[in-house]
């Protein structure tokens, strides 16, 4: 299993990092993300099956995943260039498989 992590960002400043992504993913969708924190998301998307981890090049983007949220309707996915400007992806709530960060 995995803890934690966002992507370039130490321990000490974790927390309030992922607040700024949940306050960005919240403007981007218009809905509060849930609070589990996902390290992994198994989907179609672009009519490819694909696996979407945080830490790696996302497969359609090609761009490195900071972060996977639970937006009710969607999950939303932010990377790299997303998270200085531009909205996050958006993936359908139809996937396979979502895996969680331990505890």
């Amino acid at each position: 299993m995995t803890a934690f992590f966002i992507p370039g960002v130490g321990p000490d400043r974790l927390e309030r990092a992922y607040e700024t992504i949940r306050r960005r993913v919240q403007a981007d969708t218009g809905a509060v993300p849930r609070p589990r924190r996902i390290f992994k998301l198994h989907s179609r998307r672009d009519g490819s099956d694909c696996e979407t981890v945080v830490g790696k090049p996302d497969p359609v983007e090609s761009e490195r995943v900071i972060a996977i949220l639970d937006s009710g309707e969607h999950y939303a996915i932010l990377c790299d260039s997303q998270a200085v400007e531009g909205a996050a992806t958006l993936v359908s709530k139809h996937v396979y498989a979502v895996t969680e960060f331990d505890g």
